[in-house]
């Protein structure tokens, strides 16, 4: 039997809990691994990285189990979905192959996020990487707006009209890495409306070696007294976890700009319709603004 054949036996056969792949050399071992979660294999992963991606319906993930009786790192490919067991057998023998002279096994545990990245090309990655500038964007104006209120918060990880909301403003945050031009897209009636004072927050950004990234800014807000379990859980909730590469990606700030949005200030609103009244037929209204030529401050 070899190790294709072996981890699809093992995918269709093993209940919740770990069983290891015996057709793989002793120095080069792996497990078949089966919870609630879905299944797949794990690699011992002696590595102070933590890993975090997601792809479709797959994992590649760092995480400690209990297998055993013993505690160890273990580096994670692992599916959602049982109905595609047989396919994704084929990548977890790619996986856990060594390669000559243990070779691949070796490769994959100096630059584990380098054979994901391939994995994905081959697979054809249609999904668009998430923006993180954005996310930046939105962390520099917290930052910016918590070291004056400690009690603002970070509304827009829970879908919120506002992206920040404070006891007496509501601040909303939009951000582009295009290097000309102010627009911004208005998704909602209620985006440019709130019963206590608001403003907008437009930055630019362009990536860069030299720039900040999602966990600089962590960094940052934590060190200024944000709770550091708190942010965390925020960034999950925005599909940011722990070890996501995607948090490393850095942006220079090239522009901050900040609007007072008041009755001078260009949107559509409740207030914009005959009686107050949005017509009971339309359920969505979207519209672009055009920043340059209105008053704003710099931050």
């Amino acid at each position: 039997m070899g190790i294709l054949e072996e981890i699809r036996e093992y995918f269709a056969s093993t209940q919740n809990g770990a069983r290891e792949i015996k057709t793989l050399p002793k120095e080069y071992s792996a497990m078949v691994i089966r919870d609630n979660e879905g299944y797949g294999v794990a690699i011992e992963f002696d590595d102070i990285r933590d890993i975090s991606e997601k792809f479709a319906n797959s994992r590649l993930f760092s995480r400690t189990l209990a297998i055993g009786g013993i505690e160890k790192k273990y580096l994670i490919l692992s599916c959602m979905l049982d109905s595609l067991r047989y396919e994704f057998a084929t990548v977890c023998a790619q996986f856990v192959e060594p390669g000559i002279d243990g070779v691949d096994r070796k490769n994959l545990m100096s630059e584990p996020l380098e054979w994901w990245k391939k994995w994905r090309e081959l697979m054809g990655n249609t999904i668009s990487n998430k923006e993180a500038y954005s996310v930046i964007a939105e962390m520099m104006v917290l930052d910016d707006l918590y070291n004056q209120d400690n009690t603002v918060e970070w509304t827009a990880v829970n879908s919120g009209s506002h992206d920040i909301e404070g006891n007496e403003s509501s601040y909303e945050v939009k951000s582009t890495v295009k290097r000309y031009g102010a627009t911004i897209t208005i998704s909602g009636q209620h985006q440019l409306q709130s019963l206590k004072r608001l403003q907008l927050y437009f930055c630019r950004l362009e990536q860069s070696r030299t720039g900040i990234s999602i966990n600089d800014m962590k960094d940052r807000l934590v060190a200024d007294g944000y709770d550091k379990d708190k942010i965390e859980q925020q960034l999950y909730q925005l599909g940011y976890e722990r070890g996501a590469s995607i948090r490393e990606e850095k942006y220079k700030v090239l522009e901050k700009r900040k609007y007072e949005v008041d009755d001078k200030f260009p949107k559509i609103t409740k207030a914009s319709f005959k009686d107050d009244h949005i017509p009971e037929s339309i359920t969505q209204i979207t519209y672009t603004i055009d920043l340059d030529g209105l008053e704003y401050t710099v931050w």
